[in-house]
């Protein structure tokens, strides 16, 4: 004969057992309602102008692409912030530094192309970002950058467009960024070490950082032999053609410290 439960164990059986269901229901809720890191974020939010100030700093750690190896570390300190422009300079490996110059929106007015150890200027400003950052927004621009070293000018065309903003995790910690991309061609030449180059940068601008959080960029590049006078060819070197396109370097900088009022 079945053994008989007295009613007040049975009840709290019950209890238990509801308890449990609760819990697991709240668990899954959660599971369903916070986007995993590096996903896309169904946000219609808009990232606004940011306001530098002179002190603001940003330090990230480079690495290659390709090999996961270090590239060192980079940190940008803002000098100066005038009503024109914002002046920042970057402290790289070895006490190297670089003079970087912007205006108001984070666009290039003085700094290195990408991929290019070469300072040069942009006219206009080298449209990295066009405020306010909207999913969905496009740009498309025309501009000439000016060689520092000897004031050659070069034409530079920049395709960008804000794809969305993603929850992203990087060293300094988990941001809601809106990630920005450009196709960019920049007409350079310094002959025979490299020449026209077609470039991808993408960034994640985190407006709680005032700046990027992580940043991307690949590309080709022409490339010339030094043994003949006219192009190093996809053929191998041998007869007429166009130059040979070889990758450029592939390197990813993540936010790893950062101080801004």
């Amino acid at each position: 004969m079945p053994e008989s439960r007295h009613p007040l164990a049975v009840a709290q059986m019950l209890a238990l057992g509801i308890r449990l269901l609760l819990a697991a229901a709240a668990l899954a809720c959660a599971a369903c309602t916070t986007a995993p890191v590096g996903t896309p974020l169904e946000s219609k939010a808009t990232a606004t102008v940011p306001i530098i100030t002179p002190g603001d700093t940003w330090t990230y750690q480079v690495r290659d692409g390709f090999t996961g190896l270090e590239r060192g570390t980079q940190i940008f300190r803002v000098t100066e912030a005038g009503q024109d422009s914002i002046k920042v300079t970057v402290s790289l490996e070895g006490g190297l530094e670089e003079s970087h110059v912007y205006d108001h929106d984070w666009n290039w007015l003085r700094r290195p192309g990408t991929n290019l150890p070469y300072p040069f200027t942009y006219e206009p400003a080298y449209q990295a970002f066009v405020f306010p950052l909207v999913p969905g927004k496009t740009w498309r621009e025309r501009l000439v950058a000016t060689d520092s070293r000897n004031g050659r000018r070069f034409p530079v065309w920049v395709d960008g467009a804000v794809l969305g903003w993603e929850r992203i995790k990087v060293p300094a910690g988990e941001f809601d960024a809106i990630r920005v991309k450009r196709f960019v061609v920049f007409d350079y030449l310094d002959f025979p070490v490299r020449g026209r180059a077609e470039t991808v940068e993408q960034e994640w601008y985190a407006p709680a950082v005032k700046q990027v959080v992580r940043r991307e960029t690949s590309g080709m590049y022409a490339r010339y032999s030094s043994a003949h006078d006219g192009p190093f060819l996809r053929t191998g070197g041998h007869g007429d053609g166009p130059p040979l396109m070889v990758p450029d370097d592939w390197l990813i900088s993540e936010l790893v410290s950062y101080s801004v009022r």
